[in-house]
């Protein structure tokens, strides 16, 4: 049930998805850098500045100032790769990275976050995996069930993380570390849309 693969990065932590879509790759490059697409399937995109250095603004939830990730484009090979640095309220600056490669009439999409929190990184297992899923349903002109399918994954993920980082669980979406940051049970990404 794990798709990501965690790691430790010495204090810091990381996660990598490698996924096909089936959809070409202007198609998921569109899905990852307009702001009305980014909305149905990862965040409200409040700014983006689509540039080396432009600003980015990813807001989950309007009234809630901690549900919010900033940062700057680090770099950028349109069509290929997006890689963002990520700042998120109460965390260390993390990396983003978005890679696209052709496969056939798909796509295969590489994200990789790396420099994350080590107790946030079940957190962000399943909440980019469940974010994926999300693409994926968009990709097919379909809706997702962020929430669910967070809820369902976060279990293997606080296993897994627990692995890689000594890390113990305190019951995924309870008291746990990876509650309060985007890809947590608080995320209504579910419910905006």
């Amino acid at each position: 049930m794990v798709e990501g693969r965690l790691r430790a990065e010495g204090n810091r932590a990381g996660v990598r998805f490698e996924r096909r879509y089936d959809a070409a790759p202007e198609e998921v490059w569109s899905a990852l850098t307009e702001p009305e697409r980014l909305g149905r399937w990862l965040a409200n995109v409040v700014e983006l500045e689509l540039r080396v250095g432009g600003r980015f603004l990813l807001v989950w939830k309007e009234d809630d100032g901690d549900q919010r990730t900033d940062g700057r484009v680090r770099a950028l090979e349109p069509g290929r790769v997006l890689e963002l640095d990520w700042t998120y309220p109460g965390e260390p600056d993390s990396v983003a990275r978005f890679e696209l490669r052709p496969d056939g009439d798909g796509t295969i999409l590489v994200l990789d976050h790396r420099g994350l929190p080590p107790g946030s990184i079940a957190g962000y297992g399943a909440g980019w995996h469940s974010h994926l899923d999300s693409l994926e349903a968009h990709l097919q002109g379909g809706e997702a069930d962020w929430t669910a399918r967070f809820q369902e994954l976060g279990p293997s993920y606080e296993r897994e993380a627990a692995v890689i980082s000594g890390w113990q669980p305190a019951g995924f979406g309870r008291r746990s570390t990876a509650a309060g940051h985007p890809c947590s049970p608080r995320d209504p990404h579910a419910t905006t849309r």
